[in-house]
């Protein structure tokens, strides 16, 4: 068992009383002093140690909540034995933070642990209220938040002031130890040269075990304040009071610097995707605004890139959240394997990432980039995971530009790029500028088309094939514009369904269809195209009841157009398919349109009993022509017939067509050959039918 450093001095001065009566007084003083001093100093590590206990019970409290409240508000549905025992944990450091601290020191430094107890206790009752609110209403952790973090930054700024003024008591009690000390034995070695030759010894003793250590401690005391905490704390290792000491400064350094370091986790968080580790908006933002700045001075150009994944929402699809995630960690990869060292690769959200590039020599510099960047994604097909394909918008900075700006110009070249085909590039330029200046204008014109009576709607007749009777018409929507003239729906159905408006303008196309044919007679059929958006409304099979008995049309005479693209029966699937059952359960037919031009019909056809397949008029119009295509519509009208579907040809528009769709087994065609839209159609398209009918077959 080692001796305390009382114990050692306590020995020396004994052997120096024997020595000599007349310092008797003097080594009883020394030995009283340093022995007083040195459990005033134990006392104080001992206190400071516990500061350090508590502070690391708090870290490891703050982190698991952390998780559990970001777990929480993504969604996710934590098992009850975690939240249980989250509130034990809490409970296990309010009852560690309300354990007496054994401390002798002023009234001062009582205070400041009373009121770090204080700040525990509150920062332990928050935490509760926040599990409860994570678990029971996580829709509320980001109202609660601020409570939370508020007490926990209370906490450690008490916790703070105490640590400093525990070791601020702790250097001062060393020093006036040393300085006692140091006087006691200049007062020896007056008492004789056996004395002065005892005390030397004692003296050198002293500083080599003693005020070394207490000196190289409060030089790692300084580095640390000054920055500086690479260097180990000497001393730990020792039994004695020093030991206490320099352990409960290393403590005291590892829990700083793991504050630190929590400190630099949160700024890192604060700028940055967790996900892939890429640069988030903000950080973005700030450093466009740099750049744009910097490049004010220099001269140089700065490009902004704006990139989509291309089917990102298949690849949800397929294979789930988690190979969506692998997908973005992948792109993320590519990417900043791409650019160079000092450009900015950013993910902005979801599947949009973004990235900066400063060069003199623009657009030559983009260019390259885009070359390296397509060039890996062509080879970036790993196992099971197909290649990534993504679109690129490109835009370059003008003097003076703001970075919202040239963002946003860097988007509308890749809403074209998505338009030409995906999986490509497109430059920012004068006609983009036109056109989307175009597409603001109609979009805005659009919210008051319906109020001013400028949409109307044609009808285009669809005959039986081998007789070419008219069995009914479909329902087109145009717009009249009171300056351009006609728009055509290819240009505003998209603005209409990325504004919204699609909701109330497909509601009036229904009306106002079902209107006009209560006119005609029962047994002809009313086509009504129904956009992927109108789904979202929940009531939308009770809105088209509701229309049909307004009108008294029957339910089976209508037809139900949906496209069998995955932007309609990809986005909420269930609830779409439940729609169309409850509409054909009352009798209403359901009609794929333009099949074939999507990725997933063979699987919308298995997943729902379709009652007519619609061709898409590009195979009808190449059939001619083009072998495949006449293969194609080959293929779906035999398709159509083992499943009992019938058969539309969309756009014949001459007598050859007709001619091989009679011989193939097409049910129905419809087309220019037929009639084209009109408004009012009945009479002519019933001389037309007439005229068909008659013509050679």
């Amino acid at each position: 068992m080692r001796l305390s450093i009382a114990a050692r001095v306590s020995i020396a001065c004994a052997t120096v009383i024997v020595l000599a009566l007349l310092v008797l007084a003097t080594g009883f003083t020394v030995g009283r002093a340093v022995h007083s001093a040195d459990m005033q100093i134990a006392r104080l590590s001992q206190a400071l140690h516990t500061q350090g206990r508590h502070d690391q019970a708090q870290q490891r409290l703050r982190l698991v909540i952390g998780d559990a409240t970001r777990a929480a508000e993504h969604g996710v549905v934590l098992p009850p034995l975690r939240w249980r025992a989250l509130t034990r944990q809490t409970a296990a450091f309010a009852e560690l933070s309300a354990l007496p601290v054994p401390f002798a020191g002023n009234a001062a430094e009582a205070a400041l642990i009373a009121q770090t107890q204080d700040a525990a206790h509150a920062f332990a009752a928050v935490s509760n209220t926040l599990i409860a609110v994570a678990r029971d209403r996580p829709t509320m952790i980001a109202e609660t938040m601020p409570h939370f973090v508020a007490a926990l930054k209370t906490l450690e700024a008490r916790r703070s002031l105490t640590r400093e003024a525990l070791t601020r008591a702790i250097r001062q009690a060393a020093e006036r130890n040393g300085r006692e000390s140091w006087r006691n034995i200049v007062a020896v070695l007056l008492g004789g040269l056996l004395i002065v030759a005892i005390i030397a010894a004692l003296s050198a003793w002293l500083r080599r075990h003693l005020l070394r250590p207490i000196v190289l401690i409060a030089a790692r005391l300084r580095d640390f304040r000054a920055g500086s905490s690479e260097a180990d704390v000497p001393g730990l290792t020792r039994g004695d009071e020093l030991g206490d000491l320099a352990r409960g400064l290393s403590e005291y350094r590892d829990a700083v610097e793991s504050r630190r370091a929590a400190e630099r986790r949160a700024d890192f968080l604060a700028h940055h995707d967790m996900l892939t580790g890429l640069a988030n908006r903000l950080l973005f933002e700030n450093r466009l605004a740099h750049e744009l700045a910097r490049s004010a001075r220099t001269g140089d150009v700065v490009a902004v890139f704006a990139i989509d994944l291309d089917g990102f929402k298949a690849i949800n699809d397929r294979l789930g959240h988690a190979g969506g995630d692998r997908a973005l960690k992948r792109t993320a990869r590519l990417l900043s394997s791409s650019v160079r060292g000092d450009d900015l690769v950013a993910r902005m959200g979801g599947d949009e990432f973004t990235i900066i590039q400063v060069a003199a020599a623009q657009p030559a510099a983009a260019e390259a980039l885009l070359a390296r960047i397509f060039k890996e994604a062509e080879a970036s097909a790993i196992g099971d995971e197909p290649a990534l394909r993504m679109s690129v918008g490109v835009a370059l900075s003008n003097a003076g530009e703001r970075g919202n700006d040239l963002y946003e110009r860097a988007d509308i070249a890749l809403y074209r790029a998505k338009n030409d085909g995906r999986h490509t590039a497109r430059f920012f330029n004068a006609r983009l500028q036109e056109e989307e200046s175009l597409r603001l204008r109609l979009s805005r014109d659009l919210e008051q088309a319906l109020a001013r009576d400028q949409l109307h709607l044609v009808f285009q007749p669809i005959a039986d094939a081998a007789s070419l009777r008219i069995t009914g018409y479909e329902a087109l929507l145009r717009w009249r514009h009171p300056d351009m003239g006609e728009i055509a729906p290819a240009t505003f159905i998209p603005i209409a369904e990325s504004t919204g408006l699609i909701t109330p303008i497909g509601g009036w196309v229904i009306g106002r269809a079902l209107a006009t044919a209560a006119d005609w007679d029962r047994s002809l059929s009313l086509a009504i195209n129904l956009s992927p958006l109108q789904f979202r409304d929940t009531n939308l099979a009770a809105q088209i009841e509701r229309a049909a008995a307004a009108h008294g049309i029957a339910l089976s005479r209508i037809e139900l157009e949906v496209s069998e693209s995955t932007t309609l029966l990809g986005y909420q699937r269930d609830a779409v398919l439940a729609t169309l059952q409850a509409l054909q359960a009352q009798g209403a037919r359901v009609v794929m349109d333009d099949f074939g031009t999507g990725h997933s019909s063979l699987s919308n056809l298995q997943d729902f009993t379709f009652d007519a397949i619609k061709i898409d008029r590009s195979f009808v119009a190449a059939m001619r022509d083009h072998p495949p295509s006449a293969s194609i519509v080959r293929a779906i009208i035999g398709l159509g017939r083992s499943m009992r579907s019938s058969i539309v040809a969309e756009g014949v528009e001459t007598e050859a067509q007709l001619a091989d769709l009679r011989r193939w087994g097409c049910d129905q065609v419809q087309g220019y050959l037929i009639g084209r839209p009109a408004p009012n159609v009945l009479d002519r398209d019933q001389a037309r039918s007439a005229t068909l009918r008659t013509a050679p077959r």
